[in-house]
Parts: C-alpha cells; structure tokens; sequence
C-alpha cells in the first residue's frame, strides 16, 4: 500500500498568548446555511492508481426548529462530479437530510439519510479552552455503497477523533480559532439483509482524516476547512481499494429576507394541521398565536372536550421558544355587559395560562395573563361573524 500522506503543518500566529474561550453552536430559527466542498482523490486498487476525481459537495441547510439545546436543520445535499476538460460540474444526485445538532455539535439523525457523510466533527467539550488544550470525541462517517454493492442503507463507520485548540487568528475582521482536528477509522462490516454476496465487498475499513479547521468565535459557527485524508477498503476477495486526496470547504450563513416572517409561516402550518382554525400573525409585541374560542364552552372558561389536544399541540411548540417569555390575553366581543367582558376574558386567560404552566415546568415564571374584555376588537361587532373573530384568546411569544 503507498504510503499515507503526512498531515501539513500549519503555522499558527496566536492573537495573543493566552486565551480562553466557550465553543458553542449558535443557532436561530430561519437561519440558512449554504455549505460548498470541494475533493481531489486518488483511486487505487492493489495500489495501482485507476484514477484522479475532482467532487463537489454542495449543502443548502435551514434551521427549522429549536428544541433546547439543540436545532433541526433540514434542506439537502448536492453531489457533483467534475465534467472533465470543460472544467463544469455534473450534479450528480440530491440527497434531502433532516438531523438535530446540539450547541455542542453532537448528531441525532435517521438512518434513511446519507448526507451529511462526516456526522460530529467538531464536537466541544462543555468547559472552556485555552489555547493548546485537547480533548477527544467520537463521530461517524455515513457512505453511500447503493449504486456499487446495492446496500440500501447508509453504511456508518465510527470514527475516534483527537483535538487541540492552535491559537487565534483575524480574517476579515473575525476573531477565528484553528483547531486541529485528527481521525482513525478502523472499522470491519457486518452485513445482513439487502446486500450481493456474488460480487466482493468491503470487508474493513482503514483509515485517517486531518483537518485544519477554521471556527468563527464571535458568531458561533464554522468558517472553513482545509484537510487530507486516506481510506483504504479491504474487499471481502483480498483486493484492496483506496482513496487518497485533499478537500477544502466553506460556510456561508444568512438568517434569511424575514426571520420573523418565517418563523411565523413554520409556527401557522405546524398548528393548521392539528388545529385548522389557528391563525398566526406578528407584531410589535412578538409572534401572536390567535386560538379563537375553541378552547372554551360558550359563555364560559371551561374548557372543551378538545381543548386538552389543541393546548398540548401549542405547548409543542412554545416550548421552542425557551429563551421567551409568553403572555396571555383574552378578549370578548360587545355583547353583554363591559365589566362581565372583562372578568369573562380575564377569567379565560388565567385558565390558558394555567393550563400551559400544568403542561410543562418550562413555562414557570415565563407566562403572564391579562383580560381586555371587549376594547380591542380585530373585526366589527356589527355582524355575527365580526363578534365570533373577535371572541378569542391570544398566545403571545413575546419579543426577547
């Protein structure tokens, strides 16, 4: 087998010489991610080179929701080929991905999808670093063996992943860290169900991955990478097929034309599923969440015999917002006396909030109630249809 490529040693000028520093993932809902890599590799088989491959990766991922500590990002990869002399990119296949990733970079993702390949890297310890310090992790790598041995599924490798923090540098203004990020895999396959024993197959796994990897302090998240790896499968007939090469990549991030206006439109189909009549507006206060009356009996704050399923589908969602306080309001149309008004929509107010508080410990402290009776209608009370819009209680995600 040729021998492995030896990892670049970067030269490193440290802001200064002493620095500490909290590595997190710092996530929004809406916020975009545009990733682009790009791969040379060398193919051998018996350590014979068949060929030289230029890929392209391509990754268009959005941050969907936020359950604590962690972000569903959901979106696609795209996966390229060179085109050869004309130098373009043949788009090669989509790959749609769906995986949560913690502040701390750990995954939970379905095995149904194979992108992204390299799952955990980099992961943060939960105490803050100095430069020169190291620590260890574990990730995974996912490929995709479809086309060649018809497995079906992602084949995952773990992988034992060594770290150090190098020191800080200043690219266009940004305080970024370097880190050294280093590999093994070392892996032998198990197969069952779904895969061809008439041709060979991997059979182990070899390898290694060095990284240089560039993270954006002060925003949170990955800048780029520069790496050199080498992987060579042990084919299940003796054959050995190996893939040498060097890769770079990029990160690009936008929180999207309206970062409200898209929250809102996720937080409006989530809840029109389960509760068809639910509207979901902005305003100045925040994200409002009008529940109408559904909840409670006519005349009355006492709740429906649907209104346990519609409180918990909204609470589902709240509790993404945890670094949000909740306010509640009831309002009534003009019929009837104005002080019933006010203690009727008071009353249904008090009764959402307490059944919010009962549904989940996250929201002690956080949610307020308050009744406006019949002084702010959305809608006339003129007409039946205006007097039943204005019948309501609304659900505020208040701005932080």
């Amino acid at each position: 087998m040729k021998k492995i490529i030896l990892v670049c040693i970067f030269f490193i000028t440290s802001l200064t010489l002493y620095s500490q520093e909290l590595f997190r993932f710092q996530y929004t809902i809406g916020q975009r991610f545009l990733i682009e890599g790009y791969v040379k590799e060398d193919l051998y088989k018996n350590d014979i080179l068949v060929k030289t491959v230029e890929l392209k990766n391509v990754g268009r991922i959005r941050v969907s929701r936020i359950i604590g500590e962690k972000a569903l990002h959901e979106g696609y990869f795209e996966y390229y080929t060179s085109g050869g002399i004309s130098g373009d990119f043949v788009l090669e296949e989509r790959y749609p991905t769906s995986f949560y990733r913690d502040i701390y970079g750990n995954y939970e993702i379905e095995d149904v999808y194979f992108m992204p390949v390299v799952r955990g890297v980099p992961t943060f310890p939960k105490t803050t670093l100095s430069i020169g310090d190291q620590w260890k992790s574990r990730a995974y790598e996912a490929h995709d063996f479809r086309r060649v041995y018809g497995i079906t599924k992602p084949v995952i490798f773990p992988a034992a992943v060594s770290y150090q923090y190098l020191g800080n540098s200043i690219i266009d203004g940004e305080k970024i860290a370097n880190l050294s990020i280093n590999y093994v895999i070392n892996y032998t396959l198990k197969y069952h169900y779904g895969t061809s024993v008439e041709m060979p197959m991997p059979y182990r796994v070899i390898g290694y991955f060095n990284q240089l990897y560039l993270w954006n302090i002060e925003k949170g998240l990955p800048h780029s990478y520069k790496e050199n790896f080498d992987y060579v499968f042990i084919m299940t007939n003796g054959d050995t097929v190996e893939y040498a090469g060097t890769s770079t990549g990029t990160l690009l991030v936008s929180a999207g034309d309206s970062e409200q206006e898209y929250i809102i439109e996720t937080i409006q189909n989530r809840l029109r599923e389960k509760i068809p009549s639910v509207e979901v507006t902005g305003s100045e206060q925040g994200i409002v969440i009008n529940v109408g009356e559904i909840l409670f009996k006519f005349d009355s704050d006492e709740l429906t015999e649907n209104a346990s399923d519609d409180l918990n589908n909204i609470v589902d969602v709240l509790r993404e917002f945890s670094d949000r306080k909740i306010r509640v309001i009831g309002h009534t149309d003009s019929t009837g006396p104005e002080d019933y008004n006010l203690s009727l929509s008071l009353r249904r107010a008090k009764r959402t909030a307490t059944e919010l508080r009962k549904r989940s410990s996250d929201f002690e402290g956080r949610v307020t109630y308050i009744g406006m009776g019949e002084s702010k209608p959305i809608a006339s009370n003129d007409t039946e249809d205006g007097r039943r819009k204005n019948r309501r209680v609304e659900i505020i995600i208040l701005n932080p």
